[in-house]
């Protein structure tokens, strides 16, 4: 009986958080949509860091360091990115597929910045997933949980409820609602 009913509230949970993300993207001026939405994850990744541990049988590279990570306009940081690689048999190039973020991972973007303790940056599934204490901002709109999934694709973003007893597992937001307009057209500062 209780999985039923968690698994319910979950889905509630996801289709709030859902809701809450077109929210942030009504709410904002045109230009303030996300410039994720379609990204090219098919575009260089260029990374930089102060320490790197290549492990060439098991298909990894370990960037330890106040680590960068720059594809087009999607820029990543955290303190260690572990980038899961196959080589090519044709050309052996290396082909990237994945890359596992730990410690303070930021995702920043010109139109947001998502942060959390760690993240995924699936190139194969074109999805990046962020967990821990996750906050997501556009704009001056916040919303916070503990897991969000981000489709580079669609642009749909799936946010979780905080794991937190103090929150009760609920996704929080705080959302910017526009100025109301002047209506005082006399130009009188004298108010009824």
């Amino acid at each position: 009986m209780f999985p039923k009913v968690y698994s319910a509230l979950v889905r509630k949970g996801v289709a709030v958080a859902s809701a809450a993300f077109m929210l942030i993207a009504a709410s904002q001026p045109a230009s303030a949509q996300s410039v994720l939405k379609d990204h090219d994850t098919y575009q260089p990744l260029d990374i930089s860091a102060e320490r790197l541990e290549m492990q060439q049988k098991q298909g990894r590279a370990i960037f330890t360091g106040s680590v960068q990570v720059t594809q087009g306009k999607l820029t990543l940081r955290s303190n260690t990115i572990t980038v899961f690689y196959n080589i090519a048999e044709t050309d052996g190039d290396p082909t990237i597929s994945r890359l596992d973020a730990q410690g303070q991972f930021e995702l920043l973007s010109d139109s947001e910045t998502l942060i959390g303790d760690w993240g995924i940056y699936d190139v194969d599934r074109q999805l990046i997933t962020v967990g821990g204490d996750v906050m997501f901002r556009q704009g001056t709109s916040e919303l916070k949980g503990s897991r969000l999934e981000f489709d580079l694709v669609s642009g749909l973003a799936k946010l979780d409820g905080e794991d937190t007893s103090s929150e009760d597992g609920r996704v929080r937001g705080s959302f910017t609602v526009p100025s109301k307009p002047d209506t005082n057209d006399s130009g009188s500062s004298d108010t009824p």
